[in-house]
């Protein structure tokens, strides 16, 4: 396994989907800093009223102390407000080199 890919789908509460992505900045910059993290993106499709989060972590452990962070709490407190619904996959992935 090469990486971990998480993708966070939200779908925000009518009206949330700007207020998710103030609270998402802090997040966003501080989970790039992290030890393990390859990549951390949040984007919105533009067909649709939700949110996506596409993370990219090195191992399993790495991810779980992302989710223990100061950071990631914070979000999670802020943002649940705003949120409808959210589902969330984790996938052990390895990278194809076509």
């Amino acid at each position: 396994m090469d990486f971990i890919l998480v993708l966070a789908n939200i779908e925000p509460k009518e009206g949330c989907q700007d207020s998710i992505i103030e609270v998402s900045k802090e997040l966003i910059e501080e989970s790039l800093l992290e030890e393990g993290n390859i990549d951390y993106q949040l984007l919105k499709p533009v067909d649709k009223d939700t949110l996506t989060f596409v993370e990219k972590w090195e191992s399993l452990e790495a991810l779980k102390k992302h989710m223990g962070s100061p950071h990631f709490l914070n979000f999670s407190e802020e943002s649940g407000e705003f949120v409808k619904d959210m589902t969330i996959q984790v996938i052990g992935a390895d990278e194809l080199n076509l």
